[in-house]
């Protein structure tokens, strides 16, 4: 008869301790997060750290297609990666960053580049000073890449996404948004309402407003340069 309790409280404390490591602490330590606030500048909204989804549909496009299975949002700091120096973003990404995520999609590897940060300026897959460097990744490039990828990057790993694309035929003046591939005399590829919903998607997403708890460090060359 002992043993069989013994088998029963080791079972027992195994999920009990598991329980307790993935669940109980996590929520103890990021379970009360609240928005941050900028009460000084006299602010009583959340501040931009936490943008809404504009484009709830892009997000649902982006999740169906399981785009976040090889494009992580996630930056990682310095020391435990370079996605800084390689241009994701300028500070990592912390628990508040996700607060008013119903869904965070972290990603669960990075075959492509991380997209944390895809709609700022800043972001970046290249060396800074790459002459290959897009001067503008806009929703017409968004549209190139997804439908012929190697046509953008050489070496780009994604898979075309054509299925999110229609041939129609052109009536009157071709559409400016009519994609510059080869297509049959009289037709033209336009992307579809999908395609259009999941590049706003990608083009609004920002975490890089700075946060009171995470402070960025000034590199001494920017510092010279903000000097008049």
């Amino acid at each position: 008869m002992e043993k069989p309790s013994t088998l029963f409280t080791g079972v027992f404390g195994a999920f009990a301790i598991s329980c307790g490591a993935m669940v109980l602490i996590p929520y103890s330590q990021f379970g009360g997060l609240q928005p941050q606030y900028k009460w000084e500048e006299g602010q009583s909204q959340p501040t931009e750290v936490y943008p809404l989804d504009v484009s709830q549909e892009g997000k649902s496009v982006y999740q169906s297609n399981g785009c976040f299975y090889c494009h992580t949002q996630q930056i990682r700091d310095e020391q435990n990666g370079l996605d800084i120096e390689r241009g994701w973003g300028p500070r990592r990404t912390i628990a508040r960053d996700y607060l008013y995520e119903e869904v965070p999609l972290l990603g669960s590897t990075r075959m492509g580049p991380d997209f944390t940060n895809y709609g700022t300026k800043e972001w970046r897959n290249e060396p800074a000073d790459d002459i290959k460097k897009p001067a503008k990744r806009d929703a017409s490039w968004i549209y190139l890449h997804l439908y012929s990828p190697r046509t953008i990057v050489r070496d780009s790993k994604c898979p075309p996404y054509r299925f999110l694309f229609e041939k129609k035929k052109i009536d009157g003046a071709p559409s400016p948004l009519a994609l510059p591939v080869p297509v049959e005399k009289g037709y033209q590829i336009l992307p579809t309402r999908e395609v259009e919903h999941l590049a706003q998607y990608l083009l609004n997403l920002d975490r890089t407003p700075a946060v009171d708890e995470l402070k960025v460090e000034v590199k001494p060359e920017a510092k010279a340069e903000a000097k008049p």
